[in-house]
């Protein structure tokens, strides 16, 4: 938790620092109804631009000082924060790399300085973060009626939560914190949408909560249902705060990711 706190006051950093690090309103429209047409997120079409390069570079620089205070591949951390220094990695490119899903590029560069790829991923995913909240929370929620796909249309990650609101479903991202409408029956994982192969276990404690999951693909999904609710879940911390559920599922064999 320490850690997470550490990185968390980093990330507000960046959205203190970087005022424009999002598109213009009028971009942010144009890049989503380019993700709606060709069924790709909208941090494909972002530039790395999006982060000021002294932004990166000072965020970088206390990333890597939290990862070695912590002990965690300090060798590596070191070796690449310096190649990044020297101007042997360009920083731009693998953000551009991170906002296009390329795994390549990070694999490569993280096996050149003896870096663990996990642990480079995770330093650059810190880094593009807190913009893409800021364009997830500047974009029409009207707008994503259109997406209708299991991935979040902002950063493409595979939800855990659901919410149930206004009788509808609305899947929760957790890295980038956008809403968007969805079935009631689909599996976020295979695509599933018969509903006689999807179930769900409620919990007589947690009458608020449940777990929908596929019995094709043994994936679930924690949802949230916000007519039952006594006290509102606060926002971007619905995953932490049902660690429960996630222990139910285990027990019940059924898988997250």
């Amino acid at each position: 938790m320490e850690l997470q706190e550490k990185l968390l006051l980093i990330q507000l950093e960046i959205n203190n620092v970087s005022k424009n690090c999002e598109p213009e309103p009028t971009r942010i429209i144009t890049l989503l109804k380019r993700s709606i047409e060709t069924k790709e997120p909208l941090i494909h079409f972002l530039d790395p631009s999006i982060i000021k390069t002294e932004t990166r570079l000072h965020a970088l620089q206390r990333i890597v000082e939290v990862f070695i205070e912590r002990d965690i591949d300090e060798k590596g951390v070191k070796e690449f924060f310096a190649s990044v220094r020297k101007g042997k990695i360009i920083l731009e490119s693998l953000v551009k790399a991170t906002l296009r899903e390329d795994a390549a590029l990070v694999m490569e560069t993280a096996e050149s300085v003896n870096l663990n790829p996990t642990i480079l991923l995770s330093m650059l995913r810190i880094l593009i973060q807190p913009c893409l909240e800021e364009i997830a929370r500047e974009i029409d929620s009207s707008l994503l009626d259109n997406w209708w796909q299991a991935s979040c249309p902002i950063c493409g990650e595979t939800p855990v939560i659901a919410k149930i609101k206004h009788r509808k479903r609305f899947l929760m991202c957790t890295f980038c914190g956008a809403e968007y409408a969805s079935d009631t029956f689909l599996c976020v994982h295979c695509g599933n949408k018969d509903p006689y192969t999807l179930k769900f276990l409620t919990i007589a404690e947690l009458p608020a909560f449940q777990i929908d999951f596929c019995t094709k693909c043994k994936h679930y999904i924690k949802v949230i249902d916000g007519t039952r609710l006594k006290e509102e879940v606060p926002k971007g911390f619905e995953d932490v705060l049902t660690l429960d559920l996630d222990l139910i599922a285990k027990r019940n064999d059924l898988v997250r990711e």
